[in-house]
């Protein structure tokens, strides 16, 4: 029996497919949401998700998010998703190299420390894709 998955990014649906599982982390660790699995609401980390689907694994960064889970399948909101072959490396390393400058910068009262953190968690969770 398959997962019904969808993934909604600000764009709107950014997948809609049948699944074997998917394995994401979360606020309480790392999950794997199967068919039939029991109801569930909880938050999606800045990670790496994957679903398998005929024994091929597809890998994604994540930017963070909420995760559904109920009776129909399986809902995936985020802010932000890349399917590992779409990450533009060459972006990811930028952002990484801003956020850096801003987090070097903490000591002006003008840059947002919380945001900086999360954009560079973000482009690390990126580049970690990269060989």
């Amino acid at each position: 029996m398959k997962l019904k998955l969808t993934i909604i990014n600000l764009e709107g649906e950014y997948l809609k497919t049948e699944v074997d599982l998917l394995n994401v982390v979360t606020a309480s660790g790392e999950l794997t949401i199967l068919a039939n699995h029991i109801p569930l609401l909880t938050t999606i980390n800045i990670s790496q998700m994957y679903y398998i689907n005929d024994n091929e694994k597809i890998y994604f960064a994540i930017a963070g998010g909420t995760l559904f889970v109920n009776e129909e399948g399986c809902k995936v909101i985020t802010p932000a998703i890349e399917k590992e072959d779409e990450i533009d490396f060459d972006r990811a390393l930028n952002a990484k190299n801003r956020a850096l400058e801003r987090l070097s910068a903490h000591n002006n009262n003008e840059v947002d420390i919380v945001r900086a953190e999360i954009a560079l968690k973000k482009a690390l969770n990126r580049l970690s894709f990269k060989n």
